[in-house]
């Protein structure tokens, strides 16, 4: 019997030890079931557009279903961070800047407002409207293009040397969280994943005029936008944990 005991022990240690980041790590779950959730809506999106050619306009267009529910995330995401905040006492200072991103970037989305209450955004060097931040970027582009067309590229290639850079950030902080070593910065992995997403959006917006690509920009757009609200999720939680705990 002892010996039946001791080959159970040592197998159930085996499970325990083969599975510890999805099973014990708390932290790592968020992100995981984050990037789950990501690539679920990604594919969804991808073979809705494939296997069905009409549906495309309805994804793709301009206040389509994929931007509509790139501003519902975000709506929520700031709607949450703002609850959140106000519910449980004390300084929580990622969800104070989380709710500040949110709503900079619901902003942009429905272009400051613009299509919901009807005024008339300037005009942007070169065409078009200002009628969001990343407009910026275009601006930056566009006067860096008429000096010398290398300087626009270089300014591209550093948006998506950037916009890269942080993607492999978060994925070593995930990588961190899946291993259990303990660092602040892996806490804030779905911030910097969002930053990563916008990041890449831009790089399409400001490089590019491909329907295609510009169908990839509202889906990096989208994917920003879940990971924004799974990280005010996340750090809500955590807050509620730890004003229970006080």
């Amino acid at each position: 019997m002892a010996v039946i005991r001791q080959e159970n022990s040592v197998e159930t240690g085996g499970v325990a030890t083969a599975f510890p980041p999805l099973f014990v790590q708390s932290r790592a779950r968020w992100a995981i079931v984050a990037l789950a959730s990501i690539a679920v809506c990604t594919l969804t999106a991808a073979l809705a557009a494939v296997l069905v050619p009409g549906a495309r306009p309805l994804l793709l267009q301009e206040d389509g279903i994929i931007e509509m529910a790139s501003v519902a995330c975000l709506a929520s995401a700031v709607i949450g961070a703002a609850v959140a905040s106000a519910t449980w006492k004390g300084l929580h200072l990622p969800l104070l800047v989380a709710g500040l991103i949110g709503f900079a970037e619901l902003m942009d989305e429905t272009s400051f407002g613009s299509r919901l209450v009807g005024f008339h955004p300037p005009a942007l060097y070169g065409g078009g409207e200002l009628d969001g931040f990343h407009d910026l970027l275009i601006l930056a582009y566009r006067l860096l293009r008429d000096i010398h067309p290398a300087l626009a590229w270089v300014w591209v290639g550093l948006l998506l040397a950037a916009s890269i850079g942080m993607m492999m950030f978060a994925l070593s902080q995930l990588g961190r969280e899946i291993d259990e070593r303990q660092s602040w910065l892996a806490d804030h992995f779905l911030i910097f994943l969002h930053v990563g997403f916008i990041g890449l959006a831009q790089v399409i917006d400001v490089a590019t005029e491909s329907k295609m690509l510009s169908a990839v920009e509202e889906m990096f757009e989208f994917n920003a936008s879940l990971a924004l609200l799974f990280y005010v999720a996340h750090q809500a939680h955590r807050s509620r944990k730890k004003t229970a705990i006080k």
